[in-house]
């Protein structure tokens, strides 16, 4: 059975809040990397030595294979995101990186913000770490298009009594809120909290189901919740359309100088034949004579 159209842009303009997920949604999966809890048998997880000064060294030793193995196993806890955020803020304000940020999200984001929209981020990454990366951004600094950032300090994604404590401070109804991610389990218990929801789909993200796709509307690009795409055209799209539409120009006037030309050899060749014709008709008056 083949799912109903869905009017995507409606949904946006129904709305007075998007919040947005990052990795995957709003970013490259690939960007954010993160991993799962050394304590549950994380392969790497090493225990802690007992202390003292002549121990130091091997403590220091044994927290960073901790900590590696939580980010190896991507697990999503608020110490191990306040580390990274820690660690990352240093490399972001000298430029060792750059926050990834799809275009298509950055013209979505101008354009909502122009049209009074409330626009929030909830991450599994910490706060520090969320405005670190839009503040960075390879677009530059993105921050002033975001009122609040939540993070785990208000729950798990996959918990619907996270969405409710959201829904408190934003001081809404679920009805006015969208949400965008791309986990079905986000996306779920978002729903059981009244939230309306839309499936991000990028490279490196979960594969969906015929059921996941049935119960939620999809999207590729936050270029198909625009009301107007063409206004949100990214600037190479446009360049290339300039682009286009200026070959085509060009080719329409070398069209016409062609057309031009063929008309002034033929009006030549008429002319060289009337001409032809008229000393032809000389010649015969002259013998006559």
């Amino acid at each position: 059975m083949k799912r109903r159209q869905v009017d995507l842009p409606s949904i946006v303009k129904d709305v007075n809040v998007i919040m947005v997920d990052i990795e995957g949604t709003t970013t490259s999966i690939n960007f954010v990397k993160v991993m799962e809890d050394v304590a549950e048998g994380v392969a790497g997880s090493k225990p802690l030595p007992a202390g003292g000064e002549s121990e130091r060294e091997d403590l220091i030793a044994a927290l960073v294979t901790n900590i590696l193995g939580m980010m190896d196993a991507d697990r999503k806890v608020t110490p191990l995101k306040t580390l990274q955020g820690h660690m990352w803020r240093k490399a972001y304000r000298d430029g060792t990186i750059t926050g990834h940020v799809y275009e298509d999200a950055v013209e979505a984001l101008k354009a909502w913000k122009k049209e009074g929209k409330k626009l929030v981020v909830y991450s599994s990454g910490s706060v520090q770490a969320q405005k670190l990366l839009f503040g960075y951004s390879c677009y530059g600094d993105l921050l002033h298009y975001f009122s609040q950032h939540f993070d785990t300090t208000v729950g798990s994604k996959v918990e619907t009594e996270s969405y409710l404590k959201i829904l408190r401070q934003l001081h809404c109804g679920p009805d006015q809120v969208l949400f965008l991610t791309d986990l079905v389990k986000e996306a779920r218990a978002a729903t059981e909290a009244g939230l309306k929801v839309i499936l991000s789909v990028r490279e490196g993200t979960a594969a969906l189901t015929p059921q996941d796709r049935k119960d939620f509307p999809v999207i590729t690009s936050f270029g198909q919740l625009l009301s107007h795409p063409a206004e949100g055209d990214s600037p190479p799209a446009k360049k290339r359309a300039g682009k286009e539409k200026k070959e085509g120009e060009e080719k329409e006037e070398e069209d016409k100088e062609g057309e031009g030309k063929e008309v002034e050899d033929k009006e030549g060749e008429e002319k060289e034949d009337g001409d032809k014709e008229g000393e032809e008709k000389k010649e015969e008056e002259e013998d006559d004579e």
